[in-house]
C-alpha cells in the first residue's frame, strides 16, 4: 500500500507540472519525467514520446497563448493497481489572456498519470488524457 508521504509527493508532482509548464520553466518541467515518458490522448493520433517532445508541446502551447496557458488540476486521487501507481485527476486548460474577465476555457477532461518512484523522487512515466470535448492536437 502506498504511504501517505508518497501520496503527498505525487500531488506535489501534479501541481509542479502545472506551475512549471504554465510559467515556462522548461528545465524544471523536464525534471518531472522519466526519460521514456509518453503522453497518449484518447481519440487523438498524435503522441508525445520522451522528455524533449513533452517540453516542445509545452513550448508550443505557451507560444500560442503568449505565455498565458494555465492548467488547473483538481479532484486528485492516487490509486495502486498491479504494482503500478496512478495519479487520477480532472483538469481544465485556460487561456488567461491579457484582459480581465476574458479568460477562456480551452479544454477540460481527465488525466491518469502512471507515476514511478525514482532515486530523485516521483516522476511521470506515462500520461493518458481523456478530453471532454472533441480536440484536434498537432505536433
Amino acid at each position: 500500500m502506498i504511504a501517505l508521504e508518497d501520496k503527498i509527493a505525487i500531488g506535489e508532482l501534479v501541481a509542479r507540472f502545472a506551475h512549471y509548464s504554465d510559467f515556462c520553466d522548461w528545465d524544471a518541467l523536464a525534471s518531472l519525467y522519466v526519460p521514456d515518458v509518453e503522453t497518449e490522448m484518447e481519440g487523438v493520433e498524435v503522441r508525445f514520446r520522451g522528455i524533449d517532445e513533452q517540453i516542445e508541446h509545452a513550448r508550443i502551447s505557451a507560444q500560442q497563448t503568449d505565455g498565458k496557458n494555465r492548467h488547473f488540476n483538481f479532484n486528485l486521487f492516487i490509486s495502486e493497481e498491479d504494482g503500478q501507481v496512478f495519479a487520477n485527476y480532472m483538469f481544465m486548460n485556460v487561456n488567461a489572456g491579457d484582459t480581465p474577465m476574458a479568460a477562456k476555457i480551452v479544454v477540460s477532461g481527465r488525466m491518469r498519470d502512471t507515476v514511478a518512484k525514482t532515486a530523485d523522487g516521483w516522476k511521470i512515466a506515462r500520461r493518458f488524457v481523456r478530453f471532454d470535448q472533441n480536440v484536434v492536437v498537432t505536433e
